[in-house]
């Protein structure tokens, strides 16, 4: 079981890392509506990841779960996500 959750939190990552360098692109672009896109995808990505539902816990720090995931995702994998430039 450990190793299933190895696995399921790498392709979380690997998910979040895409995403994130979509949003990089929709910025560097000035695409604002992927932007906001984007960055409601990453929360729910983070959200999905650890399993947690806003509306059973109001509670949840929505911004640092995402900087979280964003700390977690980055932190072994941002050297092997490429991203081709359209020309």
């Amino acid at each position: 079981m450990p190793q299933d959750d190895t696995l399921r939190a790498r392709e979380f990552a690997r998910m979040f890392r895409l995403i994130f360098a979509a949003k990089e692109r929709a910025e560097a672009l000035q695409l604002r509506n992927l932007v906001h896109l984007t960055n409601m995808a990453l929360l729910q990505v983070a959200l999905d990841w650890e399993g947690l539902d806003p509306d059973r816990d109001p509670d949840i720090d929505l911004g640092g779960l995402v900087r979280e995931k964003e700390r977690i995702a980055m932190q072994n994998g941002r050297e092997n996500l490429l991203v081709l430039r359209h020309s």
